[in-house]
C-alpha cells in the first residue's frame, strides 16, 4: 500500500499514511505524512528471526497479534479526512472509528476474499496431506470479523479484475467496487529494461516468488515435464515452502531446476533482464507484483487466468494468458514464446492506480 499511497501523495491527495513499520524502514517516506506504530511488528519479526520455533507462538498467532493491534492503535489515533484505506483484518477498529468521525471507509483488496481463498486451496492442501486450517488464519473468528469489516467498508479498492470479480459474486456492487492496478517503483528505477534489450541466448524462463501450493508449481512442473526441453532453463527465485517438496520429489521432466532462494530487488531486476520469460501460474493471485516488474525489466509474462496481473497482458504481444492449472496450455505457450523470442516495452508505474482512487473519491464525494 505504500507505493500507492506515495503516488496519491505525489498528486497532493495523501493526507496521512499509517504504517505498522518503522518510517525509517520505508523507502521515501515523507515524515509529514507518517504515523507509524511498528511495536508489534519489532516483536513479531525479532521473535521470528531469534527465538527457536519451540520457544515462540506459532507464526500465525503472531501476525494475529501484529496485525490487531496494529488495527487497534489506527482507529485510536485516526484523524480527519474524507477517505480511510485499510485492508481485511486491520480494519474493524479502524473502520469503527472511521463511521463515528463521518470518514468514508474503504476496504483495500491485494487479494481476493478469505473464503474464496479457502475454496480455492482446500483441495490443494487435501492433495498433499496437508491441513488447510493449520496452514491459514482463517477460522470461524476470522470470517466473523471480516464480515464485520465488509459491512462497515463503503466502498472497496480491488487490485485487479480478479479479484473485482471475487467480490462481485459475494454480492458487493459493482459500482462499490474501485479497481486501482499496481505497478513497479516509480522513483527508484530498479525495474527497468536493458539500454540496448536483445533476447537470451537460450531459452530461460523464470518464477519469482514465493514458491507454494498457491502459486501453482504443480501445473509449471507438469508443463515443463511435457514440454520435455532439456535445452530450457528453469529458474526459481524465492523462498521454498516445504508445501511443495512433493511436488517437486514427483518432478521427472527433461528441463534442469535452479533454485536460486530470495534475492536483493536490483538482483531480481537484473535476472528478469536476462530471462527469456517469467511464468506466474497461480491457482489464487489477487495480483502478482512481479508481472509490472518484469514487463518493466522488457521480460514477457505468462499467467494463469486467475491471475490478477493478466491485467497487464496482451496475449502473445508482451506474455500470454492460460487456463489455470492447464500445464498443456502452458506447455504451448512456453514452446511459442521460444518460437517467437522478444521483449516487452511497458512501463508500469503506480501512477494508474493513484489516478483511479483519486478520480473514484472525487466521484464519490460528489454524490
Amino acid at each position: 500500500m505504500w507505493p500507492t499511497a506515495r503516488a496519491v501523495a505525489e498528486a497532493g491527495a495523501l493526507a496521512h499514511f499509517y504504517s505498522g513499520y518503522p518510517a525509517w524502514k520505508i523507502a521515501d517516506a515523507n515524515p509529514a505524512h507518517l504515523r507509524c506504530f511498528s511495536f508489534r511488528t519489532n516483536v513479531v519479526y525479532g521473535l521470528l528471526k531469534y527465538a527457536p520455533a519451540a520457544l515462540r507462538p506459532s507464526a500465525r498467532r503472531l501476525f494475529l497479534w501484529q496485525d490487531r493491534g496494529f488495527d487497534r492503535w489506527v482507529g485510536a489515533h485516526l484523524e480527519p479526512c474524507d477517505f480511510i484505506h485499510a485492508m481485511p483484518g486491520q480494519a474493524l477498529h479502524t473502520f469503527r472509528a472511521a463511521k463515528k468521525l463521518g470518514i468514508r471507509t474503504v476496504l483495500n483488496h491485494a487479494t481476493g476474499p478469505a473464503r474464496e481463498w479457502v475454496r480455492i486451496m482446500r483441495p490443494e492442501y487435501e492433495r498433499v496431506g496437508m491441513s488447510l486450517e493449520k496452514e491459514c488464519p482463517y477460522d470461524a473468528a476470522y470470517f466473523e470479523r471480516e464480515d464485520e469489516e465488509y459491512a462497515l467498508a463503503d466502498f472497496h479498492c480491488a487490485a485487479s479484475t480478479v479479484v473485482r470479480d471475487q467480490l462481485i459474486a459475494t454480492g458487493i456492487p459493482a459500482a462499490r467496487v474501485w479497481v486501482a492496478p499496481y505497478g513497479a517503483d516509480t522513483n527508484s528505477r530498479v525495474f527497468r529494461s536493458a539500454e540496448n534489450p536483445s533476447a537470451p541466448p537460450f531459452f530461460r524462463i523464470l518464477f519469482a516468488g514465493q514458491i507454494s501450493l498457491r502459486k501453482g508449481i504443480r501445473t509449471l512442473l507438469e508443463a515443463l515435464t511435457l514440454a520435455g526441453r532439456a535445452h530450457w532453463k528453469m529458474e526459481f527465485i524465492g523462498s521454498r515452502s516445504a508445501e511443495t517438496a512433493k511436488d517437486f520429489a514427483a518432478y521427472r521432466g527433461a528441463t534442469p531446476l535452479t533454485f536460486h532462494g530470495a534475492l536483493p530487488q536490483e538482483h531480481l531486476a537484473r535476472v528478469m533482464r536476462d530471462s527469456s520469460v517469467l511464468v506466474l501460474p497461480s491457482l489464487e493471485e489477487g495480483f502478482g507484483l512481479v508481472v509490472p516488474q518484469a514487463l518493466n525489466c522488457g521480460c514477457p509474462c505468462i499467467v494463469s487466468d486467475r491471475t490478477g496481473g493478466k491485467d497487464c497482458i496482451r496475449h502473445r504481444e508482451n506474455g500470454s494468458i492460460f487456463p489455470v492449472g492447464d500445464a498443456a496450455s502452458l506447455a504451448a505457450e512456453l514452446a511459442w514464446w521460444e518460437r517467437n523470442p522478444g521483449r516487452t516495452s511497458d512501463n508500469f508505474t503506480w501512477t494508474k492506480g493513484a489516478r483511479t482512487i483519486i478520480a473514484e473519491s472525487e466521484a464519490a464525494l460528489s454524490r
